[in-house]
């Protein structure tokens, strides 16, 4: 008979006596050659669990069965085959359907009768449950290690190494996580992460990238467990040297919580992205780069995904010339009356719940702060960098109080004839110097949605650009 020989042993149980792979490929080949028996091939697995099927050489096995090219499979015992009850019946189904047999050194098992086959189920069980109860153990064991603050073992991360078991900065490394955290909170997206490090050879995807700006690690404290059905832990305090300060990492999560939440609407390179409706479908427009003209252009999603609207494509530079002519100062009444929510009464206080009145209030004390730092800004009291570094802690607590509102609207913050003006006078000027994030986070701080168009005469012919037509602004409230 032509014989499979099975061995395998664990990571947790290379030094136990009689379940070294040596031991057991003695044991078998002992057996095999008092049975007088031929053997066809070795299937090692070595540092390998038997939680499930998936080891190479337990696949490599199951194919060859299916090829037939053994007529018996021996193992040591059969935990080392298997430790789960139901792939132990999808391998006695397998064999039986191919005609081999199984065979334990210390055990006597014969699958040919029913006992027999419910003798080798128990035994399997039996060891399903040790394999479970020492898991168990094990987790408790590494709950306990992670709430004090120490490692659980595994590879270092991208920006360390281990020496004798603790985490120990790894310079050259280390600068390039300082350059994903630095260029993530300065507005830059993880796939412009990504192409800046490979320019220096580093090759790390958007996945990787995205789980370095998540892991604390790099705040010099230890995450344990972030990846599996448990709870995480963290550790309080630090357990090592950090690579950035606290402030930089809970600056990241909190850029991070609000990308999430809003998409691309404060970080694209397309200014007017996440304000822009489609006049004829009322869909929302993405930003949409020609690499071949090197122009942005601005598309209708419905258009984009489904090809329902028959919005044309235009480009930015025609969207921001009609929209800087529609803000000019030399003839303001035609940006008032294209807002559709402009008022020159103060607002009314609305139906405010007893519970959440006060954090109402604070909201719009805070957007209102917002709001006059903006026209500061627009009368040139204030430069763009000022206006950023007044606004950034104001934005950290609105985020935090629309939170706790659990998405109730914030009271409406109204912005006079006078203000408006004022804030038109230099916006050209403001518009020409800045940045495009700083042009979006002006667009998405005034405005809560731009109704665009093109002429309805428009057809496509090359060389020919749409002209675009702003029908509404509907101011931020």
């Amino acid at each position: 008979m032509r014989v499979a020989i099975y061995a395998r042993v664990s990571t947790d149980e290379q030094f136990k006596e009689g379940y070294s792979i040596d031991s057991q490929k003695e044991n078998i080949l002992n057996f095999v050659k008092s049975q007088g028996w031929e053997v066809h091939d070795f299937y090692v697995e070595e540092g390998v669990s038997a939680k499930n099927l998936k080891r190479p050489s337990m696949q490599r096995l199951i194919q060859d069965t299916v090829d037939r090219k053994f007529d018996v499979v021996v193992f040591y015992k059969l935990d080392r085959l298997v430790r789960s009850v139901s792939d132990l019946d999808s391998l006695l189904q397998l064999f039986d359907e191919n005609k081999v047999a199984i065979r334990s050194v210390t055990e006597p098992f014969d699958t040919t009768t029913a006992i027999g086959r419910f003798l080798i189920t128990l035994v399997a069980a039996i060891a399903q449950w040790e394999r479970e109860t020492i898991s168990e153990r094990v987790v408790i064991n590494m709950v306990k290690k992670a709430t004090l603050g120490e490692r659980n073992g595994g590879r270092a991360p991208y920006g360390y190494r281990l020496k004798e078991g603790k985490l120990i900065i790894n310079d050259e490394e280390a600068r390039f996580v300082k350059d994903i955290f630095n260029l993530y909170t300065s507005g830059k997206g993880i796939r412009s992460i990504v192409l800046y490090l490979n320019q220096f050879g580093v090759n790390k995807d958007i996945r990787t990238i995205s789980r370095m700006l998540e892991n604390p690690v790099y705040s010099g404290r230890l995450r344990w467990a972030n990846n599996s059905k448990m709870d995480s832990i963290t550790s309080d305090g630090l357990t090592h040297h950090p690579i950035i300060n606290l402030e930089l990492y809970e600056q990241t999560q909190q850029l991070r919580n609000q990308r999430a939440k809003e998409g691309k609407k404060a970080t694209s390179p397309y200014p007017f992205s996440g304000v822009l409706k489609c006049g004829r479908c009322g869909s929302s427009l993405s930003g949409y780069y020609k690499k071949a003209r090197g122009s942005k252009h601005y598309i209708c999603i419905a258009k984009k995904n489904k090809g329902t609207c028959d919005l044309p494509m235009f480009t930015e530079s025609a969207l921001t010339k009609v929209f800087l002519e529609s803000l000019s100062p030399d003839n303001a009444e035609k940006f008032l009356s294209l807002t559709s929510n402009f008022e020159l009464e103060s607002p009314k206080e609305e139906n405010n719940d007893n519970k959440i009145k006060e954090l109402e209030k604070e909201l719009s004390i805070i957007k209102t702060r917002k709001k006059n730092w903006l026209l500061a800004l627009g009368n040139g009291v204030i430069s763009q960098e000022e206006y950023l570094t007044m606004t950034k802690d104001d934005t950290k607590n609105e985020d935090v109080i629309k939170e706790q509102l659990s998405g109730l609207s914030p009271q409406k913050v109204v912005i006079d004839k006078d203000s408006i003006l004022n804030l038109l006078l230099s916006l050209t000027d403001l518009w020409n110097t800045a940045t495009d994030y700083e042009k979006k986070s002006f667009i998405n701080e005034l405005f809560k949605n731009i109704v665009v168009d093109v002429p309805a005469d428009y057809y496509r012919a090359p060389g020919k650009t749409p002209t675009v037509i702003i029908k509404e602004f509907t101011l931020s409230e």
